[in-house]
């Protein structure tokens, strides 16, 4: 069998926080700044939405886009991704952020741009489903200087205080789910390990110390399944994804 003619096997998660690594390594301030940086988890949650679509969904024309602008209640908004109907239109929005330096400085800042942007959307598209991917790292790395000279310094962040906070706006749920704004139906926060050798590792411990299971799932792990089993639960009469293989 020739290399065109082996079968294509898709990055695993494994394999899509091995390759952040990489470039967080290399320069951990330009990995930031860097859209290539986040746009591997862009995919990675894009690619497993998009395989779980049904022929019946494909045949409708429904596909799973990475960057979209979509109309908000006030203005255009860029949607990390989304699974989009021809005719309907949004049918569930993701948006994904990596916060790697400067956490206590700004992550109040980013909360509120996060609910934000949830209420600006479910303002348009109320029915629609929404979840959110947060990325921290478990030591954060800033530049700063020491006798002159430019130097790696390392922040500790609290993660389960942040944990707390990304429990809070999500889990909507209930028969009038479609009144409630500024909540995501899921939520995913990743604490990631990115000196872990020879792969980082995702600490869910961290996150679980501050928020327990039977409280929020959090995990990276279960999101797009959680994300499936909401819309289906919602859309009983709709065929667009495939369910779990047990």
């Amino acid at each position: 069998m020739t290399d065109a003619q082996l079968p294509f096997s898709k990055p695993t998660l494994e394999d899509v926080l091995s390759d952040m690594k990489v470039r967080y390594d290399a320069d951990p301030v330009a990995a930031v700044r860097s859209q290539g940086f986040i746009k591997m988890l862009h995919k990675y949650v894009a690619d497993g939405l998009r395989d779980r679509l049904t022929d019946d969904a494909r045949r409708q024309g429904i596909v799973v886009k990475e960057e979209v602008r979509v109309f908000g209640s006030h203005k255009p908004k860029d949607v990390d991704v989304a699974v989009v109907h021809p005719d309907n239109g949004i049918l569930l929005s993701v948006g994904v952020r990596s916060q790697m330096t400067s956490i206590g400085n700004n992550v109040l800042e980013y909360y509120q741009g996060i609910i934000g942007e949830c209420i600006s959307l479910q303002d348009r598209f109320p029915m629609a489903v929404y979840g959110y991917v947060y990325l921290h790292p478990l030591l954060s790395k800033k530049w700063g200087t020491v006798k002159g000279e430019k130097v790696l310094r390392a922040e500790h962040p609290d993660h389960p205080r942040y944990a707390r906070m990304y429990a809070a706006v999500t889990g909507r749920d209930g028969k009038a789910y479609k009144d409630l704004r500024g909540i995501y139906d899921q939520f995913a926060y990743l604490v990631v390990d990115f000196d872990q050798v020879p792969l980082p590792g995702i600490r869910d411990e961290v996150v679980q110390a501050g928020v327990s299971l039977d409280k929020a799932d959090l995990r990276i792990e279960t999101f797009v399944e959680r994300l499936i089993t909401t819309f289906t639960e919602r859309n009983i009469w709709l065929d667009v994804f495939e369910p779990a293989i047990s």
